[in-house]
């Protein structure tokens, strides 16, 4: 699988190929040579850089740059502070996002992700979520950065509807190629 038929949304098809080009032959590019200023302006926003920071064996992944979809209700960029710290625990919303980052740094692949939020009261028009999680390495063998991008679809929602989720629905977790 090459990511093309998977990826279900332009944006992050984008954000996956611009990746794929820095790697080239390697298994992922190094860090310093991702630079979101580099990204269509169509994707921008929806793009953020972690730092992996491990204790003993275990990853933990810390804003770098962050692209406005993420801070905009928040009203700050959360850049220096951990995603297990910063993202709500509501519904296992925060053991996911970190557990689909731990896995993508164990595996040192690209990892493709949708999850649908339910929300109270059985409203029919849930928030979808799409994230595309890309290794940065300087070895190739360990996670040293992330790039990663996410695109959320609130329809008829608001951008403050997490309040109202109950559950999440994971539709596709694939590693890509």
């Amino acid at each position: 699988m090459d990511g093309v038929g998977t990826i279900g949304d332009p944006r992050l098809w984008l954000l996956f190929h611009y990746w794929r080009s820095k790697k080239g032959a390697r298994v992922a590019p190094s860090p310093g040579e991702v630079d979101l200023a580099q990204l269509p302006k169509a994707v921008q926003p929806n793009a953020m850089l972690l730092e992996v920071a491990y204790e003993g064996d275990r990853a933990r992944f810390r804003y770098q740059r962050v692209g406005r979809v993420f801070w905009r209700h928040a009203g700050r960029e959360p850049v220096g502070e951990y995603v297990g710290e910063i993202l709500p625990s509501t519904a296992g919303y925060r053991d996911y996002v970190v557990g689909i980052y731990e896995e993508m740094a164990a595996a040192c692949r690209p990892l493709y992700t949708e999850n649908l939020f339910v929300l109270r009261g059985g409203q029919s028009d849930p928030i979808a979520t799409k994230r595309v999680i890309l290794p940065l390495s300087h070895d190739g063998r360990k996670v040293h950065a992330v790039l990663a991008g996410h695109v959320f679809d609130y329809g008829a929602q608001s951008g403050e509807a997490m309040a109202l989720v109950t559950g999440i629905e994971e539709g596709v977790r694939v590693f890509l190629e």
